[in-house]
């Protein structure tokens, strides 16, 4: 049923945008960021439970560092290309390429512990082989 509200909440917001492009189209962005704004708290909203079940299935299992950074990093994408596409709905592309590379070079760096670890594991593990 959610999936159904967001939908119509969808058309909606492109109903109201296209008689806001007709009427005054200086207010167009701020319709845009609105529904934007909306989207992005309902999604949020939505993902509250999934990522309390991800943290609960994680502390059983020993795996929260992992976790954070899986989820760290999928917040940052998300954020990102929403951004990234609000500036280009804003006509400046330019800008919204720059924001993807900033959220894929954080990604990068979010992850470089990460893959310290993984390294010194299979450090470890070719010791133990040779």
């Amino acid at each position: 049923m959610d999936s159904a509200k967001l939908c119509l909440f969808g058309v909606a917001a492109v109903s109201v945008a296209v008689v806001i492009k007709k009427w005054n189209a200086d207010f167009l962005p701020l319709v845009r960021l609105a529904a934007t704004i909306l989207f992005a708290g309902t999604i949020l909203t939505m993902a509250s439970p999934l990522t309390a079940y991800l943290k609960q299935l994680t502390e059983t299992t020993g795996l929260s560092n992992y976790a954070g950074f899986l989820l760290k990093a999928l917040g940052i994408a998300v954020l990102t290309q929403i951004c990234a596409d609000i500036c280009r709905d804003a006509g400046e592309s330019g800008i919204g390429n720059g924001v993807e590379l900033a959220g894929k070079m954080e990604i990068l760096i979010l992850c470089l512990p990460l893959m310290g670890e993984i390294f010194s594991t299979a450090k470890a593990l070719f010791a133990i082989g040779g």
